[in-house]
């Protein structure tokens, strides 16, 4: 039988930290990342607890230990010269400085910060860094800096409409999370039409992910806004048709004007109904729609599945597994081979889905695609079926940073890639 090999602990408990942490459970979660740095066994994942020992230090207003934290995760970030960690480090410390009102200070951190994406060129953090960073020039009265921040964006958004905007762009560019940021700050602004449009945009976004929760609320509030711009609409109207009427009483003559402005009135009353209705029926099919495309999704990849392991119970390598309760090197090649083959490439596309899997997890979930059982995989990989069970849950906890059964991680192997 094949060697067997414990995983990382430091990762280990990292990840029950921030399970915890999602729980509110700040106490347990702080003992889980303090068990990650003294298990000091991989160096990313040590500078990671680190960083969120600071995070909990700073939720519980402990500022001095906060920015311990932070500046020892910049220490090990340079160590490690990872240049995402080192960014991350000094926008944390600059947090702290910021939350101790040693503006001066804060501001140094941030610019440090800047000055690595901008000689590394890594324009994805900045998303991370530039929206608090903007925030601090302002309150300080730096307008101009914060203005040059700003089109680095590189859009301004201090209006709905320039919001509305930097949305839209980064939407056609498919960088929804950036695109979500600028509809949301849009709606804090004070522009009715944009508003309503940047509702809209929301519930369609949330309805491309299915969260049709969101969406709805979304709906809700553009179809509120609608109404809101209408209402604005009529009392505006009605103010001008009260100072026309007045006018009235003295230039009989300009009661054709009147008319005309009432039938403006009406019509866009009409329109204003006609797109709160078209809004929500938009809402309704998108949700029909993405329901039967995950049906469809679902079937083909359930049958693509039952043919997929009929086929690999047929081959003589199937019954040479069962019969050693093993699996050498080249049979591992021959699986992948296989699965590479007959599955849509499930092998190179779990690994570019989750690039952090090891290769016992990697081993374990080829097993499960082929649907053998877990007293199987056990003797294959001289593990318990506990610890089989125990490395599906934290795999699917790793993948999903969320809790999930061993049932679960199952399910979404049958159906990868396909759904």
């Amino acid at each position: 039988m094949a060697a067997c090999s414990p995983g990382g602990t430091s990762e280990t408990h990292y990840q029950q930290g921030r399970l915890l942490a999602g729980q509110s459970r700040s106490a347990e979660a702080m003992r889980e990342y303090l068990l990650a740095v003294e298990a000091d066994d991989d160096a990313e994942w040590v500078t990671k607890a680190v960083s969120e020992l600071g995070h909990l230090s700073m939720n519980q207003r402990d500022l001095v230990q906060a920015h311990d934290y932070f500046e020892r995760a910049w220490q090990m970030a340079v160590q490690a010269d990872d240049l995402p960690l080192m960014v991350l480090a000094q926008r944390d410390m600059g947090r702290c400085r910021r939350a101790e009102k040693q503006a001066a200070e804060a501001l140094r951190c941030f610019a440090k910060a800047d000055s690595l994406l901008t000689v590394a060129g890594a324009d994805t953090l900045r998303n991370y860094v530039y929206p608090e960073y903007i925030s601090l020039l302002l309150s300080e009265g730096r307008v101009a800096e914060a203005r040059q921040l700003v089109r680095r964006l590189p859009v301004d958004h201090k209006s709905g409409p320039s919001c509305l905007v930097a949305g839209k762009f980064y939407a056609e560019q498919e960088q929804l999370d950036s695109a979500k940021y600028f509809f949301r700050r849009c709606l804090e602004t004070d522009h009715v039409g944009s508003r309503a449009s940047a509702a809209m945009y929301l519930s369609e976004l949330a309805g491309d992910e299915a969260d049709w929760e969101r969406a709805y609320s979304y709906a809700l509030e553009c179809a509120a806004l609608v109404d809101s711009a209408k209402l604005q609409m009529q009392n505006e109207n009605a103010n001008l048709i009260g100072s026309l009427t007045n006018q009235l009483e003295v230039e009989r003559e300009n009661y054709h004007l009147w008319r005309i402005i009432a039938v403006i009135t009406v019509v866009a009353i009409l329109l204003i109904a006609v797109l709160v209705i078209f809004v929500r029926e938009r809402i309704a099919r998108l949700k029909r729609q993405q329901e039967e495309e995950r049906q469809a999704r679902v079937s083909r990849a359930r049958n693509s599945q039952e043919q997929l392991v009929e086929t690999f119970r047929n081959t003589t390598l199937y019954r040479k597994i069962l019969m050693d309760e093993s699996v050498s090197a080249e049979q591992w090649e021959e699986i992948v081979q296989f699965l590479n083959g007959q599955a849509d490439g499930f092998v190179d596309k779990l690994t570019a889905f989750y690039p952090a899997i090891k290769p016992q997890e990697m081993q374990a979930c080829q097993l499960l695609k082929l649907e053998f059982t877990n007293q199987q995989i056990s003797n294959i990989l001289c593990k318990t079926q506990q610890a089989i069970t125990n490395l599906r849950k934290r795999l699917y906890q790793k993948i999903f940073a969320k809790e999930g059964s061993a049932d679960d991680m199952n399910q979404f192997l049958r159906l990868f890639p396909q759904e």
